[in-house]
């Protein structure tokens, strides 16, 4: 049995004129099991969530720049935090917008010596610094 088969329960959709193995459309199935949510809340995260010596990974959606100073306080509290564009990207006008917000994350890593990158189109991952970097591979 695949490791694809033992995860999903599924067995990978098959090219069969050109013999190629085509997986499923992970984040299809995922969403069909009801995984992950919409992100479209900003709550507060609760104290009990922000003990100290402890390092969370958060998911935070990005919905306006007003976001950015509690994205910078959960990594100034060496958090590691996963943030989803998608909603910021359907609500502003021009890639100036969200150019602006990457660039002042940026400047927040810089200030705390932390990482960024991009996962896909929906997902930016941002990590405190100096001790976890993110790898990239070049």
């Amino acid at each position: 049995m695949g490791f694809f088969k033992k995860i999903t329960g599924k067995k990978e959709a098959s090219n069969l004129n050109k013999g190629v193995a085509i997986p499923l459309d992970t984040e299809e199935y995922l969403s069909k099991l009801g995984v992950f949510e919409e992100e479209t809340r900003t709550e507060e995260i609760p104290q009990e969530v922000t003990d100290a010596g402890v390092v969370y990974i958060k998911s935070i959606p990005l919905l306006t720049l007003s976001d950015i100073p509690r994205i910078a306080e959960e990594l100034k509290s060496g958090n590691i935090i996963i943030i989803h564009i998608k909603p910021f990207i359907q609500r502003v006008q021009s890639n100036n917008e969200l150019k602006r917000a990457v660039d002042q994350l940026r400047g927040v890593c810089r200030q705390i010596e932390g990482d960024i990158a991009q996962l896909g189109n929906e997902y930016i991952l941002v990590t405190p610094g100096p001790y976890i970097k993110i790898f990239q591979r070049g």
